[in-house]
């Protein structure tokens, strides 16, 4: 009778496989890490967008009902480590305003320029000189 070769694998056929597989893995994992934060990336802009349409909104009806009041805001905590900034300049007839959100990456409760996010402007005119 003749002599049957071994079943399975020697070890460096394992150390072969192992190694390939390892090679093969390295660029999922990198491009579903990097998929994971541009997601995030996503998110917290898209968030950050949200809040500043909200809170110009609330500007702008605010200065609908009463056009001399001050919707000026320096650095407001909106929560989750978003904060507001308004600028408010009041020309002929009507008020022009700039509102900035952004994180609060340092955490010193300030909205730094490196920090904003988002950036929308507009104007409402003074319903009352008409």
């Amino acid at each position: 009778m003749a002599a049957r070769p071994p079943k399975g694998l020697t070890l460096v056929e394992l150390l072969l496989a192992a190694a390939l597989l390892a090679t093969a893995a390295v660029p999922v994992i990198e491009a579903t890490t990097r998929g994971l934060d541009l997601a995030y990336q996503v998110d917290v802009r898209t968030k950050a967008v949200m809040l500043a349409q909200q809170e110009m909104e609330s500007a702008m009806a605010r200065l609908m009902e009463n056009f001399a009041l001050d919707v000026t805001q320096n650095s407001a905590d909106l929560g989750d480590g978003y904060r507001v900034t308004i600028q408010a300049v009041t020309g002929l007839y009507k008020k022009t305003f700039t509102v900035r959100v952004g994180r609060d990456k340092n955490g010193n409760s300030i909205l730094d320029g490196s920090e904003v996010l988002i950036t929308l402007a507009t104007s409402v005119p003074d319903m009352t000189a008409y």
